[in-house]
């Protein structure tokens, strides 16, 4: 697995604990965690939390780069736009001066000037005024969107005027802007956004990533792509999720009902359908699994190869984090399960917090301007911002959208299922001493593919320490082992589980007494719950624990 892979999630305090406690000095975490099972420790460590776009030490960062921004010497539209976008995703009115800064850049720019721009700067006055207010700024997004169209290339990507060659870095803001475009009401020809996808499936790298110029063979027989980097796998990766979601090709979570759209022939408005729905381009002629190939190719590449060093040798890392973001939210839309704390948002947090300047911003080859709206991006959620805002919080929730590991995936009459083939328990434990990250994955999102049957003395007290101490995937699956063997002696362990610093583990755990215990209803503890209610049901499930094993130890 990647070194991001194996970082390890910190631990809550133990069972009853409300607020973090001494740490025990000189004694080793591992042991501590080993010993736990059997004994009810007085102290605890202080656990690095994870951290969330709302969390206090990511607001720090937010904020203060925000601030940096007043005073920045940046003067090109594409910057402009970039700018303003990072500070209305922060909630900015449309009052902010970088906001009007950028509208009245886009109101002043003819349609001449739209020609001679570059391929980022209509594409981020698209992303912009669509998400700034798409009714009012509709003419001049129209605008924008017809010079975007009249750059893209005859193979169907996007890339500099002087060069034949599509580029993977311009055409992933080409994807982003089509999308923008879709959700706003206004629907691209299915011919040009059929020609750029399969130009991305084309222009994969045999290993999964994607290359900075992209060398299309003409056909799908993928060949070797030079400057292939952890930036343009992100980059690629987002743009061909995006590409299978405006085309229909790929089912997002429940939550969302899908609604075609006939392919029109240039940007025009199209009637606005009632709540919130995905949209989509009929017509299509690209071929669903040749997409859903290339996106297992892709999360492979990602599984086996990012870490968090990767960002710090990127040539551009705040751009590369926010493409990531991008990627990682639109996977997030076709799991329909995303993680509340992610690795790669912990890893990014990191790096941001390392390498901020003591103004605020943040500082690479690109204007220290645009580097600090990037990060700022990245830090604030911004593309699942935007997906919750039109698809609805509900499109999120739910895990019934595709597996996570799309290999797993086989076409059966036409069909896209999944192999309905159960883990042991032993195959499950074998997974974690490998490089099954992606199969793990798909394991959370099947809750009938684990299988218990025969678990042995040492498997069982392996899951136990692994409730406690592995991973958030492991964590999960762990649990989930421990609750499908309805077993009293494992309640304990359960009970643990609920001080989790990963609510999927807390609400799986839940699930689990309740099964165990046979009272349905639990005791409370909604999906949304807040630590108050948290350490209430805890205390309800340590009495009831108390009553039907009187002689057991007591629990910590």
């Amino acid at each position: 697995m990647s070194q991001g892979r194996n970082l390890r999630a910190a631990r809550t305090p133990a069972i009853g604990r409300k607020v973090t406690a001494r740490p025990c000095f000189g004694v080793k975490r591992e042991l501590l965690l080993a010993l736990a099972v059997f004994i009810s420790s007085s102290c605890s460590y202080s656990p690095a939390v994870a951290v969330t776009p709302e969390s206090p030490e990511v607001r720090k960062l937010i904020q203060a780069g925000l601030k940096s921004l007043d005073g920045h010497n940046e003067q090109r539209l594409g910057g402009l736009c970039l700018i303003a976008l990072a500070f209305i995703k922060d909630g900015a009115s449309p009052d902010n001066p970088h906001v009007q800064t950028a509208v009245q850049a886009c109101q002043q720019t003819t349609g001449q000037q739209m020609a001679k721009e570059g391929m980022y700067t209509n594409g981020l006055a698209i992303i912009f005024l669509a998400e700034l207010d798409a009714d009012k700024y509709r003419n001049k997004i129209s605008q924008f969107a017809g010079a975007l169209f009249a750059r893209q290339k005859a193979h169907g990507g996007w890339g500099y005027s002087s060069y034949n060659k599509g580029d993977t870095s311009q055409t992933q803001y080409a994807a982003l802007s089509i999308w923008e475009l879709l959700q706003v009401g206004m629907a691209p020809s299915v011919g040009k956004v059929d020609a750029c996808t399969n130009w991305m499936l084309r222009t994969q790298d045999p290993s999964g990533a994607w290359g900075y110029q992209g060398n299309d063979p003409g056909s799908f027989q993928l060949t070797e792509q030079s400057k292939v980097t952890a930036s343009m796998l992100a980059a690629g990766m987002g743009s061909t999720l995006i590409f299978g979601n405006v085309l229909g090709l790929t089912k997002p979570g429940a939550g969302s009902e899908v609604v075609e759209q006939q392919p029109i022939s240039s940007v025009l408005k199209v009637a606005e359908p009632e709540g919130k729905r995905v949209r989509t381009i009929s017509g299509s002629s690209v071929r669903k699994e040749q997409l859903l190939s290339a996106i297992s190719r892709g999360q492979a590449w990602y599984e086996k190869n990012f870490d968090e060093k990767l960002i710090a040798e990127s040539e551009y890392p705040a751009y590369m984090l926010y493409s990531l973001e991008r990627y990682k939210s639109f996977e997030e839309l076709l799991q329909g399960a995303p993680e509340e704390e992610p690795e790669w948002y912990q890893m990014g947090y990191r790096y941001l917090k390392e390498e901020q300047q003591p103004e605020g911003g943040w500082k690479s080859r690109s204007r220290p301007p645009c580097s600090t709206a990037f990060a700022v991006l990245f830090l604030l959620r911004s593309t699942q911002k935007s997906i919750k805002a039109n698809l609805g919080q509900g499109t999120l929730v739910g895990g019934r959208g595709l597996a996570a590991n799309l290999s797993r995936m086989k076409m059966r009459q036409g069909r896209l299922v999944t192999e309905e083939k159960p883990t042991e328990i032993d195959q499950f434990l074998g997974m974690l001493d490998g490089e099954g990250s992606a199969d793990l994955e798909a394991l959370v999102n099947d809750p009938t593919a684990l299988q218990v049957n025969n678990v042995s003395l040492d498997e069982a007290r392996r899951l136990q320490q692994l409730a406690k101490s592995g991973d958030p995937t492991g964590r999960i699956l762990a649990v989930r082992a421990l609750s499908k063997m309805q077993n009293l002696d494992f309640a304990p362990t359960l009970i643990y589980a609920l001080t989790d610093p990963d609510r999927r583990v807390v609400r799986e755990a839940r699930d689990g007494l309740r099964f165990v215990s046979r009272k349905f209803k639990g005791y409370g503890l909604e999906d949304n719950f807040d630590d108050s209610q948290r350490y209430a049901a805890i205390d309800r499930w340590k009495t009831w624990y108390r009553l039907v094993r009187p002689s057991a130890p007591p629990l910590p």
